[in-house]
């Protein structure tokens, strides 16, 4: 006698079979990615947990030679009407803030660029440059905001008001972190610190960086008129330290180029030569980030780069500082609470 088959049953099987070779698939995608993760991951240099940090008690004072005697006081650049404070006073009550006003940050995501001034065979130095890198997720907008390094500032944890540069060299990331938000307001979500060699090498691997310098920079660092040009790595460092046109505030602004720069080569790339870059450039970076931060961030923001629309700003600006002399240091003395009025306007909060 024949037994019929039933067709329902092939059918279910076929779909099984479809089925358990599509988990399978779908594990070993999620397998490899998690490989290739992990292998980018392991590039990035992490901070050592048990990095030494310089004790209240131990801190320092960098001083300056003054254009001035003891006796008297120089006052230049923007005017506020708070007094000069009294220069044999390192922790002198004049830059500490009013209660703090924190900014309403959480929809921003805030990650900090530090350009750290060591050499070879140091340890932790002070931070020669400080670059927020704000960016809106959902209006694709994002902010550049150097931080100066001589705003004199209170740092928190019982030390002395002093450069804000000090604050890394005393704590890290974890001390400046706290001494941007006492002073600022803003929270950080994560750290990126690269020394000079590594800067070098970064944009060395991206091919070198297109920079227009005027006619007195490119004088000055070629003996070539003014113009866009391609800048190596030794080249594009020596343009972000310049020291001897302008001011500290005009290098600040050849950083933030360096790095608009960088990121319109990045915005353009293919994935491919994105990936072959990272195997260069990710050993060349120390974060503060574990891997799940790094993945979670880099999640959100690589879908949206060719989307962004970057703006640039500096703290301090405008008339929102004196530059003045404190404990022999040549400091630039904020306004507080003007300076966290601004901060609503450059931060895209909107």
């Amino acid at each position: 006698m024949k037994t019929e088959k039933n067709p329902d049953s092939g059918k279910r099987k076929t779909l099984i079979i479809i089925l358990c070779l599509l988990l399978a698939l779908i594990i070993t995608t999620i397998g490899a990615c998690f490989v290739t993760a992990k292998y980018y991951l392991n590039k990035i240099n992490r901070v050592d947990p048990n990095e030494s940090t310089i004790p209240p008690e131990h801190e320092d004072f960098e001083t300056d030679q003054p254009p001035y005697n003891d006796s008297e006081q120089e006052t230049t650049s923007g005017q506020i009407t708070e007094p000069a404070p009294d220069t044999s006073a390192p922790d002198s009550d004049t830059a500490k803030p009013d209660e703090l006003i924190p900014i309403g940050d959480e929809k921003l995501l805030n990650i900090l660029l530090v350009g750290q001034d060591r050499r070879e065979g140091q340890g932790r130095q002070r931070s020669d440059s400080m670059i927020l890198c704000s960016i809106n997720l959902k209006t694709y907008e994002a902010s550049l905001i150097s931080f100066m390094r001589d705003l004199y500032v209170p740092i928190p944890g019982g030390y002395s008001s002093n450069r804000l540069n000090a604050a890394y060299a005393f704590g890290g990331f974890p001390l400046l972190d706290d001494t941007l938000y006492q002073n600022f307001g803003v929270t950080i979500d994560g750290n990126f610190e690269v020394d000079f060699n590594g800067f070098k090498s970064v944009i060395n691997t991206f091919g070198g960086v297109e920079i227009t310098l005027s006619d007195e920079e490119a004088k000055y660092l070629f003996g070539i008129p003014g113009g866009t040009y391609l800048l190596s790595g030794e080249e594009a460092l020596t343009y972000s330290r310049l020291r001897d046109i302008g001011d500290d505030f005009e290098r600040t602004a050849r950083q933030r180029k360096v790095i608009v720069s960088l990121f319109e080569k990045i915005r353009t790339m293919s994935a491919t030569n994105i990936t072959k870059l990272l195997d260069t450039v990710l050993p060349m970076l120390t974060t503060d980030m574990s891997d799940g931060e790094i993945v979670s961030i880099a999640a959100k923001l690589i879908p949206v780069i060719p989307k962004i629309k970057l703006s640039q700003y500096r703290v301090p600006s405008g008339n929102t500082y004196i530059g003045t002399y404190i404990n022999r240091m040549a400091v630039l003395l904020p306004d507080l609470p003007a300076i966290r009025e601004q901060m609503l306007e450059y931060l895209p909060l909107d």
